[in-house]
């Protein structure tokens, strides 16, 4: 099958044992990261507004993985996990690794004495959770695939200024 031909069944959602965690997985295609947003807006079972940091912050971490790795390549896949707790939903949003050939980048954190984060390509996807979150951080290794990860409160609060 061709890279075209896969990606025809996408997105598919993952199915789970555990009936709090809710999984996804998209293609290559832009217009999935609105598919993903309807998706996990039911995957929360909440209200517009308690969901709303966490949505942001998916549109902005699936954009990232489709611009910045071989998840937006033909065949490229971003794998996203919404695990709802009982004061937290809890994001993960994964990759396919770095484009082929491509500098090896790392998501990171913003300095805490910074006034105004350096944003790398002129994105602000990273200092956008880094003020939605209540805590985000990644794993996987340097040039493999890597999967973002990030808390957020159920209520729809965010961080507050430091």
């Amino acid at each position: 099958m061709t890279p075209a031909q896969t990606s025809l069944d996408l997105p598919r959602r993952i199915r789970h044992t555990d009936p709090d965690t809710s999984g996804l997985v998209c293609g290559a295609d832009l217009h999935h990261v609105k598919a993903a947003r309807r998706w996990a807006m039911q995957a929360t079972r909440t209200t517009l507004s308690a969901a709303h940091p966490l949505l942001v912050c998916l549109a902005e971490l699936h954009t990232n993985a489709l611009r910045h790795t071989a998840s937006g390549l033909p065949g490229g896949r971003v794998r996203i996990e919404i695990q709802r707790r009982s004061r937290l939903f809890l994001l993960r949003v994964g990759d396919d690794g770095p484009k082929p050939d491509a500098q090896v980048t790392v998501p990171t954190k913003l300095s805490a004495g910074k006034a105004e984060p350096v944003l790398a390509e002129g994105g602000y996807g990273l200092a956008l959770v880094e003020a939605l979150a209540l805590y985000w951080d990644f794993s996987g290794n340097e040039g493999g695939p890597l999967t973002v990860r990030a808390a957020f409160d159920r209520s729809g609060r965010t961080r507050l200024p430091r």
